[in-house]
């Protein structure tokens, strides 16, 4: 004897059959997540909102002057120092002591030389301040933007040097480092 299945169960069985079918259809959509990439021409964003690029470089060039200053003054201290060193082992107490007059003085000099110029980076450091405002900001609009778009990771399509980072921005849902971190602990 064949049993049959009711009217109601009959109706259902397509609907649920159907249902199975989607939820074991999902499932490896869910492991598999699709990874969109995104491109950024930085160069073209940089030239639609130029930035004083001029004022950073200028900075590192005079902070760079700066510390060569310095670092010639205090090398010739040294020489100042060595010398009368060699002056008291020598005994000419008389010629070292005025040695270490001037290596006094100089140091003073030096001390004084140090504030004014940091007084002055300072001010160059504010202008630097402010260009960095605006790459603050870019970072978080491209942020904004590929998260609004569904990105998962955007690269820059025309990188000028080889330090800059060809990634400019990637969601966290793309970092596996924890994972392969775990991994390596464990061994697999």
């Amino acid at each position: 004897m064949i049993r049959r299945a009711s009217g109601l169960s009959r109706r259902y069985l397509p609907m649920v059959f159907a249902g199975i079918l989607m939820i074991g259809a999902g499932l490896p959509l869910r492991a598999q997540q699709i990874t969109r990439v995104a491109v950024l021409n930085m160069g073209r964003v940089l030239a639609a909102f130029p930035i004083d690029q001029d004022s950073l470089k200028k900075f590192e060039a005079r902070k760079a002057e700066i510390q060569a200053e310095i670092n010639a003054k205090t090398a010739e201290l040294r020489e100042l120092s060595a010398r009368k060193t060699e002056l008291e082992s020598m005994g000419a107490v008389l010629t070292a002591e005025q040695y270490g007059k001037e290596i006094e003085r100089k140091t003073a000099a030096i001390k004084e030389f140090a504030a004014q110029r940091q007084n002055e980076l300072d001010i160059l450091a504010k202008v630097v301040g402010a260009n960095l405002s605006f790459v603050q900001r870019l970072s978080s609009t491209i942020a904004r933007v590929a998260e609004a778009e569904g990105y998962s990771l955007v690269l820059n399509l025309a990188t000028e040097d080889k330090k800059s980072d060809p990634v400019l921005w990637n969601s966290p849902s793309v970092d596996i480092t924890d994972k392969v971190i775990q991994a390596l602990s464990g061994g697999q």
